[in-house]
């Protein structure tokens, strides 16, 4: 038996998604991480540990941006994200 259609999203809105978790959520946590790293005195462990700490928050945000069903919500969760860690690395 098919599938409903009322349940299926556009080839669009799936792009979309695909991209918001694969290039979004990196931006996100990567921002972040440097943010984190350019406002501690000492950035060394920071930059040591980000590369575990990394993934899993970009597994994190993958897992998120799944779980939200419209496209551009995701999106613009993760540009939130990126612009405050932004900020915080202009700071």
């Amino acid at each position: 038996m098919p599938a409903n259609k009322k349940y299926l999203s556009s080839g669009w809105t799936r792009f979309s998604k695909i991209m918001a978790v694969i290039f979004g959520s990196y931006a996100a946590t990567m921002s972040l991480h440097i943010a984190i790293a350019k406002n501690v005195p000492n950035d060394t462990p920071v930059l040591l540990t980000s590369t575990y700490t990394a993934f899993l928050g970009w597994v994190g945000l993958m897992i998120m941006i799944y779980l939200i069903r419209k496209a551009w919500i995701s999106w613009a969760i993760l540009l939130a994200l990126t612009t405050i860690s932004s900020l915080l690395i202009l700071l």
